[in-house]
C-alpha cells in the first residue's frame, strides 16, 4: 500500500478504483497495481525526486491502488 499524505487521501469507491487501475494496466488489474509499483520505484530512484509532485501528479491511482489492495488482500487472511 501507499503511505499518501492526507492532503492527497481520497477514497474511491471499489468499482472505481478497479477501473482506474484496470486502465493503468491496458485492462489488467494486477498490471495496472504492478504500474503503479514500478512509477513509485522510479520516483523514488531519483534523489532530487519530491514526493509532492508524485502525489500531485498519481494522488488518484494510489488511492484507488489502495482500495484494491486492502479489499483483495481480505481473500488471502487463513481462518483459524
Amino acid at each position: 500500500m501507499f503511505r499518501v499524505p492526507s492532503f492527497y487521501q481520497d477514497n474511491p469507491t471499489f468499482g472505481d478504483a478497479w477501473k482506474t487501475i484496470a486502465f493503468c494496466g491496458g485492462g489488467d488489474v494486477l498490471k495496472g497495481m504492478e504500474s503503479m509499483n514500478e512509477k513509485w520505484e522510479e520516483h523514488c530512484s531519483n534523489p532530487e525526486a519530491e514526493d509532492d509532485d508524485f502525489f500531485d501528479n498519481w494522488s488518484y491511482e494510489v488511492n484507488a491502488y489502495n482500495v484494491i489492495f486492502e479489499n483483495m488482500s481480505k481473500l488471502f487472511i487463513g481462518k483459524s
